[in-house]
């Protein structure tokens, strides 16, 4: 996850004005409020969130569900890519 710093008003125009879809995000963990009018967020998360509630009318216990999987796949698909790195570079010091 990479947290970006946002102001409460900019996240707010990112989801459209929709006020109490940031209030559950911060009830729901995804969104950490900071001091002052900043929170602390994955945007990618957000939109995703956003998608799955307006779009798809997923219920929160399935969008948590989806976004720690999504996550899961995220650091797999960066492990993996270590792995092809360090099996290249044992292969060229053969």
């Amino acid at each position: 996850m990479t947290a970006t710093r946002f102001t409460y008003q900019h996240l707010v125009e990112l989801v459209d004005g929709d006020t109490e879809f940031i209030t559950r995000l911060v009830e729901e963990g995804i969104i950490e409020r900071g001091e002052e009018d900043r929170v602390f967020v994955d945007v990618d998360r957000v939109l995703v969130a956003r998608t799955l509630w307006r779009d798809l009318e997923i219920e929160w216990h399935g969008i948590e569900v989806i976004l720690r999987l999504r996550d899961d796949l995220v650091q797999a698909r960066r492990q993996i890519e270590e792995l092809e790195t360090a099996l290249v570079q044992a292969r060229a010091e053969r």
